[in-house]
C-alpha cells in the first residue's frame, strides 16, 4: 500500500472534477465540485418516524458521499452500501409492522403466533415455519416468507407499504444489484451520477415504507395536482389547452376564430413542457377511453366559449390531487383491441357493447395496460396470461375472460364500482390512439 501525505489525501480527484451540471467535459474547481455533488442528494431527507438504525445508516451514507470529490472510488462504495441499506430498511420496517408478533398459517391446522424481539428471531421462526410449509399472515392473505430479501419485498407489497407498477421493476433491479454486491463475482465502478441516483431511489423507498410519498418523485411520487382546464378544437385539427381562468381573457385572434371551436371543461394535470409529470397526451382526451397519460375527468361540454365560461362562473369547480399509480383498466378485444377504459365507464355500457374478450389489468399508465394485452397475444413475448404480475412488463393481470368476469375482478381490486354514463366527447385528431371506434 502506498502511504500518502495528508495533503495528497485532501487533493481533489481529477475524475470527480470531470462531472459537472452539463455532463462530462471540462473540469470544475474543487470547491465547486464539492458543492455540486453534495447538492445532488441534499434534498434526500427521510421522513419522521423512520427507524433509527435505517436513518443512521442512510445519513452516514450521505456524509461519505461528499468525500467522493477527494476519492472517486467513494462513489462505488456509496452505491454498494446503499444497496445493503435497502434490505436493512425492509427488516426494520417489518419489525415495526409486526409489533412483536408474527403469525403463520399452517396447512390443515390453526394459525400459530410467535413473539419476536429482533429480526434474528423473525428469521429463525421463518426458517422453521417454511420447513412446515406454513405461510406468513399479512392482513387477509397468507404469503410464503423465509425472511430473505425477495420475501421481504413480497411482504411489503402485500402489506400495501410499496406501490406502483413501474416501481416494481426498479425494486427488482435494486434487489439484483444488492445480491451482486453481497456475493460479488466481478468488478463494478459507479459514477457520481449512478451513486446519486441510487441514494435518491433509496430515500424514496425508505420514505414510502414509512408512509411518505415523494413530491416529484421518480419511484413513489406524491399525488399530482390537477387543475380545471378547457380543451378546445376546431374542424381543421387545431387543438389547445388553457387554464379555466384564461377563458375570461381571449387572445387577439380568438374573437374571430372562436365560433369554429368546440370547448370542453376537464380536471387535468397541467401541460408543462419539460416537466417529468406533464401530460403530453392531453390532446387525446376521450370520455369513453383512457387516452390521456394521467387521469383526466370530464366536467362539462362540448359547447361554445361563452357557454363554457357561463358554466364555470356558475359551478366554480376546483382542482384536486390524484394518485395515478396502480390504476385498474379494462381492455376490450372485439374484432380489434380497443384502448383501455375505466371500470366505471365500462360498467355503464349497454349490453350490445359488452361483447368480446375483456382484460382487467392493473398498471400505472393506460398505454402500459394496452401494451401488455397486445403483447400477451404473442406467447413468445413472455407476457403473463394468468392472474399475477407480468414478468415482461409493468402490469398485473387481474382477470381475462367475459365482460362480467373482468368487471368482477376490477370490483374485487377497487371495491364497489358505480357505473357512469358520460356524453361521447373526444378531441378528433389522435397521434397516440388513432384506432378508436
Amino acid at each position: 500500500m502506498e502511504i500518502r501525505s495528508l495533503e495528497e489525501l485532501c487533493a481533489a480527484d481529477d475524475l470527480s472534477l470531470a462531472f459537472n451540471p452539463y455532463g462530462l467535459g471540462g473540469r470544475m474547481k474543487p470547491e465547486d465540485a464539492a458543492e455540486f455533488q453534495q447538492r445532488q442528494i441534499a434534498d434526500c431527507d427521510l421522513t419522521a418516524g423512520v427507524a433509527a438504525g435505517t436513518r443512521d445508516s442512510f445519513e452516514r451514507l450521505r456524509t461519505v458521499f461528499a468525500y467522493g470529490v477527494l476519492c472517486y472510488d467513494v462513489y462505488t462504495i456509496v452505491g454498494d452500501q446503499a444497496l445493503l441499506i435497502y434490505e436493512q430498511a425492509l427488516r426494520d420496517r417489518f419489525l415495526e409492522w409486526c409489533a412483536g408478533t408474527i403469525t403463520f398459517r399452517v396447512p390443515q391446522a390453526l394459525d400459530v403466533s410467535y413473539t419476536v424481539s429482533s429480526y434474528d428471531d423473525v428469521k429463525k421462526r421463518a426458517d422453521r415455519m417454511t420447513r412446515q410449509r406454513a405461510k406468513l399472515v399479512v392482513a387477509n392473505q397468507a404469503i410464503e416468507f423465509n425472511g430473505m430479501l425477495h420475501r421481504l419485498r413480497l411482504w411489503a407489497r402485500t402489506a400495501g407499504l410499496l406501490r406502483g407498477r413501474r416501481s416494481r421493476a426498479v425494486e427488482e433491479a435494486l434487489a439484483r444489484l444488492r445480491n451482486y454486491v453481497a456475493h460479488p463475482s466481478g468488478h463494478r465502478v459507479d459514477t457520481p451520477v449512478e451513486a446519486a441516483r441510487t441514494v435518491q431511489d433509496l430515500a424514496e423507498l425508505i420514505n414510502q415504507l414509512w408512509g411518505q410519498a415523494t413530491p416529484g418523485g421518480r419511484l413513489y411520487p406524491a399525488p399530482l395536482r390537477r387543475e380545471v382546464a378547457v380543451l378546445s378544437w376546431n374542424g381543421s385539427g387545431r387543438a389547445r389547452m388553457e387554464p379555466a381562468h384564461a377563458l375570461a381573457v381571449p387572445g387577439p385572434m380568438e374573437d374571430q376564430e372562436d365560433d369554429e371551436y368546440q370547448h370542453v371543461v376537464v380536471r387535468a394535470i397541467p401541460f408543462v413542457p419539460g416537466s417529468r409529470w406533464d401530460d403530453a397526451h392531453w390532446s387525446e382526451f376521450d370520455t369513453r377511453y383512457e387516452t390521456t397519460r394521467f387521469p383526466t375527468d370530464y366536467l362539462w361540454g362540448p359547447g361554445t366559449r361563452e357557454e363554457a365560461q357561463a358554466w364555470l362562473e356558475q359551478e366554480r369547480p376546483e382542482g384536486d390531487s390524484v394518485d395515478f399509480t396502480d390504476r385498474v383498466f379494462l381492455v376490450q378485444d372485439h374484432g380489434r383491441l380497443l384502448p383501455p377504459m375505466r371500470p366505471a365507464v365500462a360498467a355503464g355500457l349497454p349490453d350490445d357493447e359488452r361483447l368480446g374478450v375483456w382484460h382487467a389489468v392493473r398498471a400505472d399508465f393506460p398505454d402500459d395496460a394496452f401494451a401488455h394485452v397486445r403483447g400477451s397475444g404473442d406467447r413468445s413475448a413472455g407476457h403473463a396470461r394468468r392472474p399475477g404480475n407480468c414478468p415482461a412488463c409493468s402490469a398485473e393481470v387481474l382477470r381475462s375472460g367475459s365482460y362480467d368476469q373482468a368487471l368482477r375482478a376490477a370490483a374485487a381490486a377497487l371495491g364497489p364500482i358505480q357505473a357512469v354514463q358520460l356524453p361521447s366527447v373526444r378531441l378528433p385528431l389522435s397521434t397516440f390512439w388513432p384506432d378508436r371506434p
